[in-house]
C-alpha cells in the first residue's frame, strides 16, 4: 500500500562522512577513494585520490545561530542530517517531513580522482551504498538521487540504467550527458534512455549548465571567452556562427533573453534552442533549489525579450527560431524547488501550481528545522487547499512516482 504523504522535501542534502561508505569501494581502488582529513583549523574536510582538500561548509549546519555561523568549525560527528539512515527519519518526524529527495555535493570532489576507471567505480560504489544501505532502510521516506558520471554519454547511460536496476528513484545531473557545457546530439542518447526507464532528472539549482576544462591549447569555441577563460569552461552554446560585430555589445545570445532578470532558467533554455523539448515531448527536468519569486518575472521577461531579439539571436549566431515561446517550454518541461518563499507561492499561478516544488534544505542553514510545520502555515498563508496540497506533496508524488 502506497505511503500517505502530506509533506516531501523535494531538495534535502546528505553529505555523509565518506568512511560509511568506502567498504564499496573495490579493494584496489580503496587507497585512493575519498577519506576524512583534519583540516589545520581544526574542522574535518575530505580528501580524494591525493587531491586538494574539500571542507563541510560553514552553511551546512541548520540550528547554528546566524550570528555564530562565522565561527563554526564544521564535523561530521557534529552536524544534524549526516548521521545513520535510522536517525534522519527521527529528524524527519520530529520537523514533520513525510519524505525527502536527497542531494549531495559529492560528485564534484570524486572528479578529483585522477583516472577515469578510478572515478567511475567511485560513483558506481556511492550509488551502491545509497541505494542497497541507506535508502533500503525506508525506500518510501529516505529519497537520494543516483549520481551520474561526465566522462561522456555512454558511461552517463550505463549508470543511469544501473540506477534503475538499484532501485533509486531518480538521478542529478551536474553537467550535461556528454560532460560538457552545452548541449550535443550525442545526449540524445541519455534523453530517450531516462524516458524509457522513466528515470526522473533533476539538477540541483538553476543557472547554465558548467562543462569540461578545455585543453590549453585549443581554440576558443564560439561563444567563449577570449583569455584564461577559453581555457577553463565550455560555452553556453555551439552556436552556428558567432558575427563580430562592434555595434553588438552583447556577447551571447542566450543571456540576451535572460535580460534584466537573473539566470535561473539559463539551463533550461540552452536545452529547448537545442531543441530537445521538442524531439521528446514528455521529457521533464527538475532544479532543485531556485526558489520561485522568480518566476513570474522571468516568464514575462523571457517571451518579451524574445520577441525583441529573436532577429538578433538569429543574425549574429545563427541561432533558428523557437518552436514556441519560452515560457511554454518552462511551462511545459520544467519543475523548480522552492525553500521558504511566500512570494513564491503568491505567483504560482504564472506557470502553474503543478510546477512548483517545496523544499527544506536540510540540514543546511537554509532550513527551519525544527519548525518547518510553523514555515509552512506563514508561506501557504491564502493559498488554496488544492494548490497546496499540490506543492507540498503532489507534485512530488507524481514526479517520483511515489505511489507506485
Amino acid at each position: 500500500m502506497a505511503r500517505e504523504y502530506r509533506v516531501i522535501s523535494a531538495d534535502s542534502h546528505v553529505d555523509l562522512n565518506p568512511e560509511v561508505w568506502a567498504h564499496r569501494v573495490p579493494a584496489r581502488w580503496r587507497d585512493r577513494a575519498p577519506k576524512r582529513v583534519v583540516l589545520p583549523h581544526g574542522s574535518d574536510g575530505v580528501v580524494c585520490d591525493g587531491g586538494e582538500a574539500h571542507g563541510i561548509g560553514l552553511t551546512r549546519n541548520v540550528g547554528v545561530p546566524y550570528d555564530e555561523m562565522p565561527f563554526q568549525v564544521p564535523k561530521f560527528s557534529e552536524p544534524v542530517g549526516n548521521g545513520t539512515p535510522e536517525l534522519r527519519l527521527v529528524e524527519q518526524d520530529r520537523d514533520g517531513i513525510d519524505a525527502e529527495i536527497m542531494f549531495t555535493g559529492a560528485d564534484g570532489l570524486l572528479r578529483d580522482a585522477k583516472d577515469d576507471d578510478l572515478y567511475l567505480a567511485l560513483i558506481r560504489a556511492y550509488n551502491e551504498y545509497m541505494a542497497e544501505e541507506y535508502m533500503a532502510v525506508a525506500p518510501d521516506r529516505l529519497i537520494p538521487m543516483g549520481l551520474l558520471p561526465t566522462t561522456g554519454v555512454d558511461h552517463a547511460v550505463n549508470e543511469l540504467e544501473h540506477c534503475a536496476r538499484l532501485g533509486l528513484k531518480g538521478v542529478m545531473l551536474s553537467r550535461l550527458p556528454s560532460g560538457r557545457g552545452y548541449p550535443t546530439p550525442e545526449d540524445d542518447r541519455f534523453w530517450a534512455a531516462a524516458l524509457d526507464l522513466r528515470m526522473p532528472l533533476s539538477k540541483h539549482s538553476g543557472g547554465r549548465w558548467s562543462g569540461s576544462w578545455g585543453n590549453p591549447t585549443e581554440t576558443p569555441l564560439h561563444g567563449a571567452h577570449r583569455g584564461p577563460e577559453a581555457r577553463r569552461s565550455d560555452p553556453p552554446f555551439l552556436y552556428p556562427h558567432v558575427i563580430e560585430n562592434p555595434d553588438n555589445h552583447k556577447n551571447d545570445a542566450i543571456g540576451l533573453l535572460l535580460d534584466k532578470q537573473i539566470n535561473m532558467a539559463y539551463g533550461a533554455l540552452q536545452i529547448a534552442y537545442a531543441g530537445v523539448w521538442d524531439r521528446f515531448p514528455k521529457l521533464q527536468m527538475y532544479w532543485a533549489e531556485t526558489m520561485s519569486g522568480w518566476i513570474p518575472y522571468s516568464m514575462f521577461m523571457l517571451d518579451d525579450n524574445y520577441r525583441r531579439y529573436h532577429a538578433m539571436i538569429s543574425h549574429f549566431w545563427g541561432m533558428g527560431d523557437l518552436e514556441r515561446m519560452p515560457s511554454e517550454y518552462l511551462r511545459e518541461h520544467t519543475l523548480w524547488g522552492t525553500l521558504y518563499d511566500p512570494v513564491g507561492v503568491q505567483g504560482r499561478a504564472a506557470i502553474g501550481a503543478d510546477n512548483i516544488l517545496f523544499s527544506t534544505d536540510f540540514p543546511h542553514a537554509n532550513s527551519f528545522y525544527p519548525n518547518t510545520r510553523t514555515v509552512i502555515e506563514d508561506m501557504f498563508a491564502g493559498c488554496t487547499e488544492s494548490d497546496r496540497r499540490q506543492i507540498l506533496a503532489g507534485n512530488a508524488i507524481r514526479y517520483w512516482h511515489l505511489d507506485e
